[in-house]
């Protein structure tokens, strides 16, 4: 595992050089280079700095998933990570085709409910983008959530370096101010070039749904997650939820970190619907009583009482 203090900063480039490349970087159209080429060319920047933040036992990640008609899920592995690789086609925010990550949200100071956050970047009209007011499409749906418990503690890479997320939610500017700091103590002749590359790449990861015009979009934020995953041996990235304007987090974790680091504690499932005035309604429907062996076998216990959040 190769710590920040351990970086060779003589190979950074100098900022003519980093500009060059940044510029080069948010010109080109993303979809007519390999990603191989484009991870070689992030590469030459040295991008080993890391913004490390640990996830401490006891917190708790939220991840969801919509039931289509008539669909109900009874086992961990049905909303939990995608185990088929092959039905993973196309660049996510951190995940290449064909490689299965654990997506899920976890709570900010703007949004404690991370089940918010899931269903923003579950629900996949709002993930293209649109206004809740302009929801007319349709009357209700169901989402499943799950919650997760972290057992052990463990280091994942903090994306928190874009302008909006650190403005929108209160906790990231001390978390901006601290990794600031610490890249002042190992690199005082180089931080302003340091942050200004890590601004950078938590844009990208940023970007907002218009601003994507295919997968290939992802590529930056995906070849970063993997090599800082892969120098540092970090288990995941933490970066601001697009789909809740950056005031929420969005988690992306590893295999490994998710069957390692995490169990699964509650299922719920939860009615949404409009109420009018572009607002939404999300009413607890169903709770799973037991979650059977290795969370295999859930069974149901639906209820009829409100227990619902809006939107």
């Amino acid at each position: 595992m190769k710590s920040n203090s351990e970086i060779n900063i003589d190979k950074f480039p100098d900022r003519k050089k980093l500009e060059e490349i940044i510029k080069d970087l948010k010109s080109v159209d993303l979809s007519k280079i390999s990603y191989e080429k484009l991870f070689f060319k992030i590469h030459e920047l040295i991008i080993l700095f890391s913004t490390p933040s640990t996830l401490k036992a006891g917190q708790y990640i939220c991840r969801g998933r919509i039931n289509e008609a008539g669909q109900i899920f009874y086992s961990e592995r049905e909303i939990s990570y995608q185990p088929n690789n092959k039905n993973i086609k196309e660049f996510g925010r951190a995940n290449c085709p064909g490689q299965p990550l654990f997506y899920g949200a976890i709570p900010s100071g703007r949004i404690t409910e991370p089940r918010l956050v899931a269903l923003f970047e579950t629900f996949e009209i709002l993930r293209a983008g649109n206004k809740l007011g302009n929801l007319n499409s349709f009357s209700s749906f169901v989402i499943t959530t799950g919650i997760w418990k972290i057992k052990n503690n463990f280091q994942v890479a903090d994306i928190i370096f874009n302008k909006q997320c650190i403005e929108n939610i209160p906790e990231a500017k001390e978390y901006y101010k601290f990794h600031v700091s610490e890249i002042k103590k190992l690199w005082s002749d180089r931080a302003d070039d340091i942050i200004h590359l890590l601004e950078f790449i938590s844009d990208e990861f940023a970007k907002k749904r218009d601003d994507i015009k295919s997968d290939s979009d992802y590529k930056i934020s995906v070849a970063y997650t993997e090599i800082v995953l892969n120098m540092h041996k970090l288990f995941g990235v933490v970066y601001p939820s697009v789909s809740s304007d950056l005031q929420g987090y969005n988690i992306a974790l590893t295999i490994p970190a998710v069957e390692i680091f995490l169990e699964l504690e509650q299922v719920n499932m939860f009615n949404v619907s409009q109420t009018g005035h572009g607002k939404l309604s999300m009413v607890c429907i169903a709770n799973a009583k037991d979650l059977g062996p290795l969370k295999s076998n859930f069974k149901w216990e639906y209820i009829n009482y409100p227990d619902s959040m809006h939107l």
